[in-house]
């Protein structure tokens, strides 16, 4: 999530700064494919298209390669790129924990800089606004049950039955803008139809009386195979005015397709520029 450091919880500007920041970044590629098993890695592919939520323009889309052994994710890479196809940020993600992996996500739009590392048995969250600020860092915060970007993924498929019978459950996600985190609930929607695919929907609050004044993010699942279908809320990347961007992200059903060791270096190493 990216809560900015420089404006207090406390301050009398708390409410518009959640509303457009608090929930960013539970959008981290929050897709895991069907699992493979066997001692050689594995690779799935895929991609999203974001657009603005009001208006429907056209923001982004999402290049998604999903490393698995032994059945298990191990590793995730994804190219956020501009219309005509070409880089301009990326996520490299690290399942050394399911629920809260290391990652790094950068962004040459404007040289945001966030994630979670391990350095020996350390490990620690940091965080840098722009190109021209210092990083900062911190040690993760140590909770159990600690969800951290596209661990929400494994929370959700870990908690599936609970949340579909209609449990309100609680979850401590960390805002490394905040270099700390912050507690949410996530409770069922409602089962419905998209596209003749049956679909589960969950929404993400804030806990306490700050989810009575800030948007939800509305996440809808397949049914059957609990992939993601599509995202609404705010986005983890920035518009140029330094305001998350507030997207539907929408993954086709079926689009899932192996994929291979190359596409993932070829994803790591891209080079990223700003949109023209």
């Amino acid at each position: 999530m990216c809560i900015r450091n420089d404006v207090p919880l406390e301050s009398h500007g708390m409410t518009h700064v959640y509303k457009r920041t608090a929930l960013a970044a539970v959008w981290v590629a929050m897709v895991f494919a069907h699992t493979a098993s066997g001692s050689e890695p594995t690779y799935v592919a895929y991609s999203g298209t974001a657009t603005a939520l009001r208006s429907g323009k056209f923001l982004y889309n999402e290049r998604h390669v999903l490393q698995y052994r032994d059945g298990k994710i191990a590793a995730r890479a994804v190219l956020y790129t501009c219309r005509d196809g070409s880089a301009f940020a990326r996520k490299t993600v690290s399942y050394v924990d399911a629920l809260s992996p290391d990652f790094l996500l950068e962004d040459a739009s404007n040289g945001m800089r966030e994630g979670i590392r391990s350095v020996g048995n350390v490990r620690q969250v940091f965080f840098r606004g722009d190109g021209a600020a210092s990083e900062k860092s911190g040690a993760l915060p140590d909770v159990p049950g600690l969800v951290a970007d596209a661990g929400f993924d494994a929370f959700v498929r870990l908690h599936w039955d609970a949340l579909v019978d209609g449990n309100t459950l609680s979850m401590n996600f960390v805002v490394p803008s905040r270099l700390n985190d912050i507690g949410f609930k996530v409770q069922h929607v409602h089962s419905t139809v998209m596209d003749g695919v049956p679909v589960e929907e969950f929404r993400l609050k804030l806990s306490g009386i700050l989810g009575w004044f800030v948007s939800s993010i509305d996440v809808y699942y397949g049914a059957s195979d609990h992939t993601l279908i599509r995202y609404v809320g705010l986005s983890d990347l920035r518009d140029a005015g330094n305001d998350n961007f507030q997207a539907q992200i929408d993954f086709p059903p079926g689009d899932r397709a192996p994929s291979d060791a190359r596409a993932m270096a070829d994803a790591r190493q891209a080079h990223l520029a700003p949109c023209h």
